[in-house]
């Protein structure tokens, strides 16, 4: 399941929490409103909404929107066009900036590790043993010496010739 998806339905368990009725069986009929109320939000990484302008929503209909269309179809495009390119430097600015916190968010939590030659290690192994339920099967191994450093993250590691 994607990480959008999570924090979909986070977001829905939270709103069905706090206006569906005691018995719960009225949920349904808030999920339009709440995903009106999601889509309409602005995303935190490009500031717009997920359908990349704002929604008509039913005063618009009643009371109606300013009339701001452009004279003639080529004012339009040259419009869009320049208004096009100014939302995608925007938002690519807006996704570097967030990929930089979530970096640095990410960075603060990471150890650097420097390995010797000769130290003991465990090593990953994600081999499914058959007949064996994965969820209880141990996929790290002790007993591996390093025997040489490739570079800052790679090593070559070797069976000990005391494990099993």
């Amino acid at each position: 399941m994607t990480l959008l998806l999570v924090i979909l339905k986070s977001f829905l368990l939270i709103l069905k929490s706090l206006f569906v009725s005691k018995n719960q069986n009225d949920w349904d009929s808030h999920l339009s409103l709440f995903l009106e109320a999601y889509r309409s939000a602005d995303h935190e990484a490009t500031e717009f909404t997920q359908v990349g302008r704002t929604l008509r929503l039913p005063c618009d209909i009643l009371f109606g929107r300013p009339n701001d269309s452009p004279s003639s179809p080529n004012e339009y495009l040259n419009n869009l066009e320049a208004y096009l390119e100014s939302v995608h430097a925007f938002a690519r600015e807006r996704i570097k900036l967030a990929s930089e916190r979530m970096k640095t968010r990410y960075d603060s939590g990471a150890s650097d590790h420097h390995f010797k030659n000769g130290d003991q290690v465990w090593m990953y192994n994600p081999k499914r043993r058959r007949s064996l339920s994965t969820k209880l099967q141990q996929y790290w191994e002790l007993a591996y010496t390093i025997v040489k450093k490739l570079n800052d993250v790679i090593y070559r590691v070797q069976r000990s010739s005391t494990s099993k």
